[in-house]
């Protein structure tokens, strides 16, 4: 028995001694920790605890040349209150006066706020939200109010700024003007995002809990975008859009596209897209007039003639023989839909005779065709035109190599075989037309940073000289004489000289399932004589007249006419569907207004205090949106004619 009852006793004694010894260690090593390995546990701490954010930079404006805002980055105010930083005295003394002021500014009643906040209080919320979305100025009266003036240490502000990026003109696509975003990079914004974008700044957020963060203190501030203004003018873009659109809905075509383009510098003024949705309207779906290389069709023969008359084979009077109007070559036969006889080269191009460019194009480059292939590559016509926004395609002309087949120039002659986009074509007309100084297409005017010019775009010449100054003078007088008896005399104006060249090309020839499709097309420039603007006209698939007199030509017409006449218009055209939904409109009531509130357009308020520009601009029946305090700095409408519910942008800086 006392044997069991010493043994029991080891045993005791033995675990008894495991258990201080485990005892000892642990104080050994929080002694340890404390004095041997305390920043490595802070910094544990602080990455479990805290951590850095990056935050966001305003984009910047998105302007046209004319000063109109074409986009802009409005910033949103999410706000929520920390519950267990709040003292008692100070959220018992003044939370009636709090729920009373939030009753005033959101419409609801003081004890659905009372009621809120007790209960984040009781459980000691630490991330209640307020209320998300504000603007500057919500977020600006809502940080006067009792409690949130104390800020965050003491009166539990929470403040989260993010940015929305809106459009502001209906007359410009969306897809032209693009995005830049979790889709990729499009269009204008996508093409000058480099400058828009700013530099992101740092914040940091301390854990609320396993899924929430609040910020406690801007580390590096974030630096705004730079304002980019591009080349675009509001004005002639809304005729280009409109006289577009209308055709289209005319014609029941698929899709189109317009460009003008300023001809001494090549600055593009008007680029508009229009493609027909399922519910049978038109959107700007797809940037066409970069992208889509399709076979021009007879606006091709334009090139095929500065070919010929810059070698010195040709002259606008030399003659041919169209026959009646087909020519068997090889096992294929080409047709002209008009004319028959010996005409000359002025009427080929002006009845747009298929034969009688193929003849010509065949008789003297058929043993050489390295020649015409050289000529017309010489005007870029095989490369891209290096626009400064994203998607151009690359053109396609054939190679003289073991693809080259026995009619491969005979129907290059007239736009079959090669493929090109609408801008590659209009650039080359628009060299013709600034006398054979080939210009690069331009969208990028000017850089500013705070209203500061940083960087300014010049010009950029492709070719000074594409040829001679005969031939380039007389392809002139020809596409002159094309608009004035042609194919297209359907537009001639002794109002305004134009000179141009229709093209009508089949399109999916080789899908015989749906019939025959077609694209219109119409390429010149304005006035003839001193070409001051060049522009194209492409119709794709067209239901109601296929050829391009009829469905490209009377819109080109519409967009000389309106330019050049200047014709009065109602600019611009505000973006009602999610200026509507995202906008608040801004109500501010003054007592000295200080402008005169007769005028009938858009006054310039730039200078004034944001408190009297304001009301003033409401009064005259404008929405306002702004962004910022103090004067104001910038403007995006001045000088148009007021319309009925018209949304003006403005900027205020201190």
């Amino acid at each position: 028995m006392n044997k069991e009852r010493k043994n029991i006793l080891a045993r005791t004694y033995f675990i008894s001694a495991l258990i201080l010894l485990f005892a000892v260690s642990v104080f050994a090593r929080l002694i340890y920790i404390q004095t041997h390995d305390t920043e490595k546990y802070k910094n544990l701490a602080k990455i479990t605890n805290f951590r850095n954010v990056e935050v966001k930079a305003a984009r910047g404006n998105l302007y046209a040349s004319d000063g109109i805002l074409l986009a802009t980055t409005i910033i949103r105010y999410d706000v929520y209150m920390d519950m267990k930083t709040i003292r008692k005295d100070l959220y018992r003394e003044n939370i009636n006066a709090l729920c009373d002021s939030l009753q005033k500014m959101f419409g609801k009643p003081s004890h659905y706020f009372y009621t809120k906040l007790n209960e984040g209080r009781k459980k000691q919320n630490q991330y209640l939200k307020l209320r998300k979305g504000l603007d500057y100025a919500q977020f600006a009266r809502l940080k006067t109010f009792p409690i949130l003036n104390k800020g965050q240490n003491r009166g539990g502000f929470i403040v989260e700024r993010r940015t929305e990026r809106i459009k502001t003109i209906s007359g410009f696509g969306n897809r032209t003007l693009g995005f830049d975003d979790e889709r990729g990079r499009a269009g204008l914004e996508g093409a000058f995002s480099s400058y828009l974008k700013g530099k992101n700044g740092k914040e940091i957020q301390q854990r609320i809990n396993q899924k929430q963060w609040k910020p406690i203190n801007v580390e590096v501030e974030p630096q705004d975008g730079n304002d980019v203004y591009t080349t675009i003018d509001m004005r002639i873009q809304d005729i280009a859009y409109s006289a577009l659109q209308e055709q289209l809905e005319k014609s029941e075509a698929d899709h189109g596209c317009a460009i003008v383009m300023d001809v001494k510098t090549g600055k593009i003024i008007a680029l508009t897209n229009l493609q027909r949705t399922p519910e049978g309207f038109y959107d700007d779906l797809r940037n066409f007039a970069v992208w889509e290389a399709a076979e021009p069709g007879s606006t091709f023969k334009s090139i095929s003639m500065l070919a010929l008359l810059d070698d010195g084979y040709v002259e606008p009077e030399t003659t041919v023989n169209i026959g009646q109007g087909y020519w068997k070559y090889h096992k294929y036969t080409v047709r002209d839909t008009h004319g028959h006889g010996v005409i000359t080269l002025s009427q080929v191009l002006s009845q747009s005779s298929n034969v009688g460019i193929a003849k010509m194009i065949d008789k003297y480059y058929l043993k050489n065709p390295e020649d015409f292939l050289n000529k017309i590559n010489s005007w870029g016509i095989n490369k891209k035109t290096g626009i400064d926004i994203p998607g151009e395609s690359s053109p396609y002309i054939p190679k003289h190599d073991k693809t080259w087949s026995p009619v491969t120039l005979v129907w290059m002659s007239f736009g079959y075989g090669v493929k090109l986009t609408p801008l590659q074509i209009l650039t080359f007309y628009n060299g013709i037309a600034n006398g054979g100084k080939l210009m690069k297409p331009q969208l990028l005017d000017k850089i500013e940073q705070k209203g500061t010019v940083i960087e300014k775009f010049t010009p950029i010449v492709l070719e000074e000289q594409m040829a001679s100054d005969k031939a380039i003078n007389d392809l002139k007088k020809m596409l002159t004489y094309a608009v004035e008896t042609g194919t297209s005399r359907s537009i001639y104006t002794p109002n305004l000289s134009m000179a141009g060249k229709t093209g009508t090309a089949q399109v999916e020839y080789w899908n015989k399932g749906k019939g025959k499709l077609y694209q219109a097309s119409f390429c010149g420039f304005f006035p003839a004589e001193n070409p001051e603007y060049s522009c194209i006209v492409v119709i794709n698939k067209p239901k109601n007249g296929f050829y391009g007199s009829q469905a490209a030509a009377p819109v080109f017409k519409e967009i000389a006419g309106k330019i050049y006449l200047k014709k009065p218009l109602n600019l611009p055209k505000e973006d009602n569907t999610r200026i509507s939904k995202n906008i608040r409109q801004l109500i501010t009531k003054s007592q000295k207004p200080n402008i005169n509130q007769s005028t009938q357009t858009v006054p310039n308020v730039v200078g004034y205090y944001g408190k009297d520009a304001i009301p003033a601009l409401e009064n005259l029946g404008l929405k306002v949106v702004y962004s910022g305090r103090g004067k104001v700095v910038e403007q995006s409408i001045i000088g148009f004619p007021i319309k009925k519910g018209m949304t003006i942008y403005l900027k205020l800086n201190i």
